[in-house]
């Protein structure tokens, strides 16, 4: 059954309870949905099922489109830093606000996949032969370059109706290995993926292994932004320094101009060390984010209902920060594509035409999306 949200609810969700009276005249209007009587506990109140709150976050949300159809990165060298955290609250939070979002999931431990809800039905206490059958039905990246799949077939819609996700497989480890084998090697899934997607989808992102593997590397060439946690602990504190240093490398050796985001993760403001590193990050981190994801119960629960933490802890401290985390993100990204726009991508510049992507590749992609 679908989650309803109330009035004071949806307004937390989109970063401020005052938004519940342009709601309230959006819907006496008749320019969002009417909201609808539901049951909670032995009452009945009014609201918004989730598959209608888009509708409200394009009329009175902070996360508006970009300027154009955008792909963005979610990546660092180091696990458990709450990476696909990050991905899950960005895809959930865009998608609340009526843009057409589809997550690719490029690491080989499933988390994001887990995480936006697609293999919930997955438990230990189903019939093994359903569950291997299941799984053999689930076809990801690898089908569509062995041509098993088209890119249409591969795309799975999830709990929103324009929340989509290309769901990570076991197979990904083949995958990654098959990129030594083809020319171009780096430049396969911006040109084979994450550009076709762009036609369709207002925002890709792409939530990676915390490997620098070959999937990463095509995950870099291919983004606009790249989100990067830093957790604020010491061993992150040391993987930091390495990590900006190949980070830098890799740009100026491929060229590539896309935004560097970085965001603090699971910090306590009761422990010192913790303060420490999180200042040292706000003063020395070009592109640091000045709020992030704080240690949380609240921040897991969101994780394991397969929700964002605006959704889930609406109103309380932790969404607040969320919802000023994702108004910098959303920032950020919006000076990138200024600043992109205003470089007017050099004189003779022409569109790239990918070679051997026909009709035959893409399937009902123009006809799903």
């Amino acid at each position: 059954m679908d989650n309803f949200y109330p009035l004071k609810k949806v307004a937390d969700i989109y970063g401020d309870p005052n938004l519940k009276f342009e709601i309230q005249d959006l819907e006496s209007a008749g320019q969002i949905p009417a909201s609808r009587k539901y049951r909670s506990g032995a009452i009945f109140r009014k609201g918004w099922p989730v598959n209608l709150l888009p509708k409200i976050g394009e009329q009175v949300g902070y996360f508006k489109k970009f300027e154009k159809s955008t792909s963005v990165c979610v990546f660092t060298t180091k696990g458990g830093v709450l990476k696909s955290t990050l991905a899950l609250n960005l895809a959930r939070t865009a998608a609340l606000h009526g843009q057409r979002v589809c997550v690719v999931g490029l690491d080989i431990q499933g988390d994001v996949t887990t995480s936006l809800g697609y293999d919930t039905e997955s438990d230990d206490s189903g019939n093994l032969d359903e569950l291997i059958q299941k799984l053999d039905q689930t076809k990801g990246l690898c089908d569509y370059f062995s041509g098993e799949a088209t890119l249409d077939e591969v795309i799975v819609q999830l709990g929103m109706p324009n929340l989509f996700i290309i769901p990570e497989t076991p197979e990904l480890v083949a995958l990654n290995d098959s990129l030594n084998n083809i020319n171009r090697r780096e430049f396969w899934l911006k040109e084979r993926v994450i550009d076709p997607l762009k036609e369709h989808f207002d925002l890709v992102i792409m939530d990676c292994s915390p490997n620098w593997n070959k999937l990463t590397t095509n995950a870099l060439v291919a983004s606009d932004a790249l989100i990067s946690p830093l957790e604020c602990k010491i061993n992150n504190f040391r993987n930091f320094r390495v990590f900006s240093h190949f980070l830098k490398e890799f740009k100026d050796e491929m060229r590539l101009d896309f935004e560097s985001i970085f965001v603090p993760t699971k910090y306590s403001t009761n422990k010192k060390l913790s303060n420490d590193i999180l200042n040292w990050y706000y003063q020395n981190v070009t592109g640091c984010t000045t709020v992030g994801i704080k240690e949380s119960v609240s921040a897991e629960e969101a994780m394991a209902l397969n929700l964002s933490i605006a959704e889930h802890a609406a109103g309380k401290p932790i969404a607040k920060d969320t919802v000023e985390l994702f108004k910098q993100i959303h920032q950020a990204i919006s000076n990138y594509h200024v600043r992109k726009s205003e470089q007017n991508q050099l004189p003779g510049h022409q569109a790239r035409v990918f070679g051997g992507l026909g009709q035959a590749n893409f399937g009902n992609l123009s006809n799903r999306f």
